[in-house]
């Protein structure tokens, strides 16, 4: 872009340049001015004074003599050497003789000069002495200061013209040398930075100009050259991160989706051939999250290279492998020939994978579950696009790891509808959790050997689309979104209010509660139980909660204070599915509870093997513990454990889960006759 001359740094140079010339050059003329006015009024008094010396003698003899005539010669003579006028004067103050010369009348600048060279008016006055040296008379020379000050004028005026002309040469000198050394450059560099191309301005270093290589110009030509390297590694950078993934170096989401798009477009102008299709292989490791628990996040990293390096080695350099995120890996297989060659890709990647060497001086051992999705799917199908296939090797990928894991599942219609069938229940079950949706049913609990009434179960339902989910299909559900923490609040919720309402309205009832293992995992859940009883005024004694045996056994640990706070409380704590788990006896003893809940696998082969659940009432009678038996349905399983001492009965011999009326109509009926309640057919 050109710049206007007027605003261009050269005319600015130049102006700058000849101004500060003419400032120091009339400077300088301003010293010389004075130093020349001095001089001048030296050398007119001089002059005068050399006058006096040359005419002493005449001057005196006409003094001695009184010879006006010869004082008036002697006068004149002096006059005509410029004085402007001169006189005898005799020691008795008398003046003997006077001579002036008439002056021109004096202009402003001689006047102004004169001012300047005589601040006074300036006389030269010579002792006449007679033979016997005694002074006689004085001779008086005036200094003819308008000739001094026109000598003046003429040099000041020849003075000034050199002096400008002088100064405007040096002016313009200095703004050539300028324009060489600074302007010139500058303008360069101007061009050759609008010269770097804005999409590629790395590797364009620009050019040190001739002669600057070691002064200024030359520092900033470096200085942006290298930062022009920094930013050129800055931004490799920052495109490394935005398309790798900063752990293990493979391919991040969005390069995936890149590269993935870019082959199912190679795929569909092949027209689904033999060399057309491809394969995507989802690979998620088995069990990972124990390794980060148990050994570390540190160990899980090493571990998450490892793997990264042996998916990359087990596949051809034409084929991407990505990190999705945490531990799931994505693989597109590009130009497959067949589900046998993806297949064979896949088990190759599941032997590379349990063959894994040493992670950070701990020795593993990982599996993986692959999910395979291949486009496109038949001869003429065009088959989804990326975010399609993803999902779709996501669903087998699922499928392979609800088959336990250690294997590869190929995509089939039944995985997607099973995907969207779990996307569906998600939202529903978020909206439902919002508008507390929900209703509890109570399944009673009775004593094994008299019947009577003891409590009841709270057991959540949820009706969506107008039918029944049942619990098993929702729970998991909630666990996995986190949305078992608000459900469960509000189960505690409404089995505080319940039990409540029945105690004041008939008598007291325990309602048992199941927990999760995330809420019992919460930090504040004790809290929000105690906050929970006050709020609706419940005793405590009438609150029961059901822990998973597995729940409480994966961290005893971690949850013991979250107990023994809750049991500090007055809350009934139950050991729910015992027996199913890996409980330790030691730690059974030191845990706070106070039943436990044999699981309804060991009631159902009662009572032809009853080895369990006897040793499960005899080890609950030795920790003063009270025993419940879940899922009793026949009179022969009633019998057996009444007479081997199991303290309370619970199941569909008893009664189905009951609604809320027909609970508190059970309870009304239990304490109206206190008589045991009779089993249902």
């Amino acid at each position: 872009m050109a710049i206007p001359v007027l605003r261009s740094l050269t005319l600015k140079q130049a102006i700058h340049a000849a101004l500060a010339a003419f400032v120091i050059g009339f400077a300088i003329t301003a010293v010389e001015f004075a130093w020349t006015a001095t001089r001048e009024r030296t050398a007119a008094l001089g002059r005068a004074a050399d006058v006096a010396t040359l005419l002493d003698g005449p001057a005196a003899n006409a003094a001695r003599t009184l010879d006006r005539a010869l004082a008036e010669e002697v006068l004149d003579g002096v006059v005509r050497t410029n004085a402007a006028w001169a006189e005898i004067r005799l020691a008795d103050g008398g003046v003997l003789a006077h001579r002036e010369r008439p002056l021109a009348p004096a202009g402003l600048l001689e006047r102004a000069a004169t001012a300047l060279l005589f601040i006074d008016q300036p006389v030269v006055a010579q002792a006449l002495r007679g033979p016997d040296g005694a002074t006689v008379a004085r001779l008086v020379i005036g200094i003819d200061t308008g000739a001094a000050a026109a000598g003046f004028l003429a040099y000041a005026s020849t003075a000034l013209v050199a002096g400008t002309l002088r100064n405007l040469l040096i002016g313009l000198a200095m703004a050539a040398v300028f324009h060489r050394l600074l302007t010139r450059p500058l303008l360069q560099i101007g061009r050759a930075v609008a010269e770097i191309d804005p999409e590629k301005p790395y590797g364009q270093p620009l050019a040190v100009p001739p002669g600057h290589a070691d002064d200024e110009l030359g520092y900033v030509i470096g200085r942006f050259n290298q930062t022009l390297t920094l930013l050129d590694r800055e931004h490799a950078e920052l495109r490394r991160m935005a398309t790798r993934c900063p752990l293990t170096g493979l391919a991040n989401r969005a390069l995936l989706l890149d590269r993935l798009d870019h082959a199912i477009e190679l795929a569909g102008r092949a027209n689904g051939g033999a060399s057309g299709r491809l394969a995507v292989l989802y690979v998620d490791l088995d069990r990972f999250k124990r390794i980060n628990d148990s050994l570390g996040h540190s160990v899980g990293d090493a571990l998450l290279c490892r793997v990264a390096e042996r998916l990359s080695a087990s596949v051809r350099r034409c084929d991407t492998v990505g990190r999705l995120g945490g531990d799931e890996f994505l693989v597109v297989l590009e130009r497959v020939a067949d589900a046998e060659e993806a297949a064979m890709v896949a088990r190759r990647l599941l032997d590379a994978l349990s063959g894994l060497p040493l992670a950070a001086d701990h020795r593993v051992h990982i599996t993986a579950s692959i999910g395979i999705a291949l486009h496109p799917a038949g001869a003429g199908n065009t088959g989804p696009d990326s975010a399609g296939l993803m999902r779709m090797a996501d669903a087998a990928m699922q499928t392979a790891k609800g088959e336990g894991g250690n294997r590869f599942v190929f995509h089939t219609r039944d995985m997607t509808d099973r995907a969207l069938a779990r996307l569906r229940l998600e939202a529903g079950l978020r909206d439902a959790t919002a508008q507390k949706a929900f209703e509890l049913v109570y399944q009673p609990k009775i004593e094994a050997a008299g019947g009577r009434l003891t409590g009841f179960e709270a057991l959540i339902r949820w009706r969506h689309d107008g039918a029944m989910v049942p619990p098993a299909d929702f729970i998991p559900v909630a666990e996995d979104t986190g949305l078992i923490i608000e459900i469960g609040r509000w189960v505690l919720e409404e089995a505080c209010r319940t039990a409540t309402r029945w105690a004041l309205d008939h008598g007291p009832v325990p309602v048992a509660v199941n927990v999760s293992a995330r809420q019992l995992a919460d930090p504040g859940f004790a809290r929000l139980v105690e906050q929970l009883l006050q709020r609706h005024g419940t005793p405590p004694g009438l609150l029961e909660l059901e822990i998973t045996e597995t729940v409480i056994m994966k961290d005893v640990h971690h949850h013991l204070p979250t107990l023994n706070r809750l049991r500090a409380l007055g809350v009934r704590i139950a050991i729910d599915d015992f027996g199913t788990g890996y409980s330790s006896l030691a730690y059974l003893r030191q845990l706070p509870v106070d039943v436990l809940k044999i699981d309804r696998s060991f009631v159902n082969d009662l009572p032809h093997a009853p080895d369990i659940a006897s040793t499960v009432i005899a080890l609950a009678q030795r920790l003063l513990l009270s025993t419940v038996a879940e899922g009793v349905e026949t009179m022969e399983q009633r019998r057996w454990l009444a007479e081997a001492g199991c303290d309370c009965l619970q199941g569909y011999l008893i009664s189905r889960p009951l609604s809320a009326d027909a609970a508190e109509a059970m309870v009304m009926t239990a304490f109206a006759c206190n008589e045991a309640l009779p089993l249902s057919a």
